[in-house]
């Protein structure tokens, strides 16, 4: 019996486990060939004889010559390859005797290409799924200046002076303008419509969403899952405390890694009670154990037009590439833990819970990962697409190559950092595993 049962569990655990690998070797293979794509498109377009082009590494599955190049599938799918005439060492006509404007298009093409592939998959994530949003109710502290101004939490903001208000990003947006002036906002409290003056006494805003504790995504094997948890539950007590909004049912969750806590939930008119202990896990931005049960609050979405999407597209690519500096300015600046830095293994560990989260988490993941590539292959550090590219600046600045002792100085140079880097984060991602 004992001996079935551990078979059937195995069984069970490799039908899990094997499409998630398969998913995490999908995502890093496409991502790199994306990335490669974008060299030999533009290599080809201006000209520069490209050898090689590979999908995969190690021995050569299948390989076929048209023009010049030889393109090739080889064995292990992580990535991919473009090798170009006269890339590594100079040779009449190859690559590195091309104007510094035709190399570095080459160069920064490859970039570029992540970007877009991180647009294409946020514009369909939205024209998919459509866009979540926060209600227009408010949360705030009693002693908070817009408390003092009238407002009181839970509050649902209808209109601020003649602008009817949908959701949480028109109050920021109209308030933060308003400095100084007293605005009529109309509010629904306690189900009555009530008119307050409100006069805007700072520029910066206090007041966050308030959002309700309802259940909108759990993720597959997750400490929620395993009590039954589904998305439509309301969140109803946890620890023996009422939840009345969703930070507080998060906040009691981040501090019981590990514990078994109490929680009541509501489905429908039936109530349920259990008990769910919190896996612990790293909070990426300060480094420190918390816990989570794998839920995600349940927001409500808009669909959006073609035109609309492409719009929010944008700016959410935008955003991620504004985050993504500054969350590497805070960690050199001490603001936000070292220990937030993942490398290798941390992304193929997001991307394999991605899937368990499922298509528009994986999806959403997929596109901030392509776009921190564009990023990160833009450092200044010679053995990165960046870094080619400030070399062929100062070569064109100068109207002179440098010497092959400059260029192995910079590259070793580029490469200490780049090791120093990923055993860093080796280290890191190692310790998450292993800390308790």
């Amino acid at each position: 019996m004992g001996t079935k049962l551990l078979l059937e569990t195995n069984h069970s655990l490799l039908k899990t486990m094997i499409p998630n690998i398969i998913s995490v070797a999908i995502v890093i293979a496409v991502l790199i060939i994306i990335h490669e794509i974008g060299h030999l498109l533009i290599a080809k377009s201006s000209r520069v004889l490209v050898e090689k082009f590979s999908i995969g590494f190690g021995p050569v599955l299948i390989k076929k010559k048209i023009g010049e190049t030889v393109y090739q599938l080889s064995l292990i799918p992580f990535g991919g390859y473009i090798k170009m005439f006269g890339e590594e060492t100079e040779v009449e006509g190859g690559f590195l005797t091309q104007p510094a404007k035709k190399k570095i298009g080459v160069v920064i093409a490859g970039p570029i290409a992540n970007l877009i592939l991180g647009f294409i998959l946020t514009l369909i994530l939205f024209l998919t799924f459509g866009v979540k949003y926060a209600e227009p109710r408010i949360s705030l502290e009693p002693n908070s200046w817009e408390a003092e101004a009238g407002l009181k939490n839970g509050d649902l903001i209808l209109s601020i002076a003649s602008d009817t208000i949908t959701d949480f990003a028109a109050i920021e947006n109209i308030l933060t303008k308003s400095f100084g002036e007293t605005l009529n906002i109309r509010v629904r409290r306690n189900g009555e419509v009530c008119q307050i003056p409100f006069w805007v006494a700072r520029e910066s805003l206090t007041i966050t969403p308030f959002v309700l504790p309802i259940v909108g995504q759990v993720k597959r094997g997750g400490p929620a899952a395993r009590i039954g948890l589904k998305a439509g539950d309301i969140i109803k007590v946890i620890d023996g405390k009422s939840v009345a909004n969703w930070d507080e049912f998060v906040q009691v969750i981040r501090v019981s890694a590990g514990k078994k806590i109490p929680i009541q939930w509501q489905r429908n008119d039936s109530l349920y009670s259990d008990s769910v202990i919190p896996e612990s896990v790293t909070d990426e931005l300060t480094g420190e154990r918390i816990g989570q049960i794998g839920i995600w609050v349940a927001l409500p979405k808009k669909p959006l037009s073609l035109l609309s999407a492409i719009q929010e597209s944008a700016n959410r690519c935008l955003n991620v590439i504004i985050q993504t500096f500054v969350v590497i300015s805070k960690v050199i600046t001490g603001k936000i833990s070292r220990k937030a830095i993942g490398g290798p293994i941390m992304v193929a560990k997001l991307t394999y819970e991605g899937v368990n989260w499922g298509v528009e988490y994986f999806l959403a993941l997929w596109a901030i990962l392509s776009i921190n590539l564009f990023v990160v292959n833009l450092f200044p550090i010679p053995v990165l697409d960046g870094g080619r590219i400030l070399i062929f600046i100062i070569e064109a600045i100068r109207r002179k190559r440098l010497s092959k002792k400059q260029l192995d100085f910079a590259l070793n140079i580029g490469w200490g950092l780049i090791l120093l880097l990923l055993f860093f984060t080796f280290f890191n991602d190692i310790l998450r595993f292993v800390r308790p």
